[in-house]
């Protein structure tokens, strides 16, 4: 009974150890691989690693190159925002210097009329009862000056007295009723002046108007304005008769 149980105990260590080596034996190709795995792991790893380097090396150039365009791009930039203000400031002052100076011909151009006016002046002290001359001196002073404006700066003298009555050209000072069909300027007291084709000056005038007011009622209300004024007729008529 003894030795049956002992070989029974013997038979089962046996198998205990098959079983053993069985399992070390399935556990060690799990081992390698586990190892295999590892180090493909640790590879893939690295390779990351080495793409992002990469990659951050990449993107710090782009961005130094983005940097130094938007510095290229900033210079330029401020170049042109002087020189504009530069311009603007140049344009200025030449604006300024065209109105200060714009004039200067002009005046070079009458000076001379003034160099008449004092010689005029000093024959009239020295010839003061010689009435005529005085008159032929004032006469071709006063030619000399609208030549000047006329032909150097289109200057031109228009006349009034016996045209029809235009508010464009014509300024009524006074007006009386009379035998005519349409506002007709009988009497200049100044006369009126255009630049080129633009007037500057309308003509100072008398107004006869139709004597039934129905025949022209546009112009009777366009010369319905004028201005009565006995202190500027009196100066009107003497300078009329100078002239």
């Amino acid at each position: 009974m003894s030795k049956h149980k002992h070989e029974q105990e013997q038979q089962s260590e046996i198998r205990k150890q098959e079983n053993l080596q069985d399992q070390n034996a399935r556990n060690a190709p799990s081992a390698q691989e586990s190892t295999m795995e590892h180090g493909a792991d640790k590879q893939q790893l690295n390779q990351s690693t080495s793409d992002l380097e990469s990659q951050l090396a990449a993107a710090n150039e782009e961005i130094a190159r983005l940097k130094a365009q938007l510095d290229e791009l900033n210079d330029k930039y401020l170049r042109i925002l002087a020189e504009q203000v530069n311009f603007r400031k140049r344009v200025v002052k030449e604006k300024e210097e065209f109105q200060q100076y714009a004039v200067s011909m002009l005046l070079n151009d009458l000076i001379p009329v003034l160099d008449d006016f004092d010689r005029s002046l000093d024959a009239v002290a020295q010839n003061h009862n010689d009435v005529e001359k005085v008159i032929e001196g004032i006469r071709l002073i006063q030619k000399r000056l609208y030549d000047t404006l006329s032909k150097k700066y289109g200057l031109k003298q228009y006349k009034a007295e016996g045209t029809v009555f235009d508010p464009h050209l014509h300024e009524a000072m006074f007006s009386e009723k009379g035998d005519v069909h349409e506002p007709r300027v009988t009497q200049e007291f100044m006369p009126g002046y255009k630049l080129h084709d633009r007037v500057i000056r309308t003509a100072k005038v008398k107004v006869m108007m139709p004597a039934n007011p129905a025949e022209a009622p546009s112009r009777a209300k366009e010369v319905s304005g004028e201005t009565q004024d006995s202190s500027f007729f009196e100066s009107a008529k003497e300078n009329s008769a100078l002239g």
